[in-house]
């Protein structure tokens, strides 16, 4: 068989052969084609709701912090002044500090290193804080780990 009768072949299978066996079964294929489509349309659905859930929760958790950080600075409670002088505590770099990288970290990318530490690492950790960035929710989650 040439290529022409190959091509021939394949030409009469799609635009004449196809459709004739299409419209021949379209009857028992069309029902199990749209229960297959209904049921792809359900999962995407189901995992759309799943994904946007679990946005809302982040998003509601960032708003919490973001209102407890507003509504401590409005209250006046943001805490302690920062250090004088005479009291800082001579941290120059990364390596006296329990936290490492703690210079390049956000407020809530701290706060979960912050509860392991000791009493006397927290204390380190909350002067630094005060005398450098002086964050809200760094120095406010300190002092409630402090009791």
């Amino acid at each position: 068989m040439s290529d022409e009768e190959r091509l021939a072949d394949q030409v009469l299978d799609i635009f004449v052969y196809a459709p004739i066996g299409l419209a021949l079964e379209a009857r028992e294929l069309i029902p199990k084609l749209a229960d297959r489509g209904r049921g792809q349309v359900a999962l995407t659905r189901l995992a759309g709701k799943v994904a946007g859930q679990q946005g809302q929760g982040e998003a509601r958790k960032l708003l919490d912090q973001a209102i407890e950080v507003v509504s401590t600075v409005l209250s006046g409670e943001a805490g302690d002044p920062p250090i004088h002088d005479e009291e800082i505590l001579d941290l120059t770099g990364d390596d006296e500090l329990p936290i490492a990288d703690y210079d390049d970290m956000t407020a809530p990318e701290l706060l979960p290193f912050l509860t392991p530490l000791s009493g006397d690492d927290l204390a380190t950790v909350l002067r630094y804080e005060q005398t450098h960035r002086s964050r809200a929710t760094v120095i406010n989650r300190i002092r409630q780990l402090q009791g």
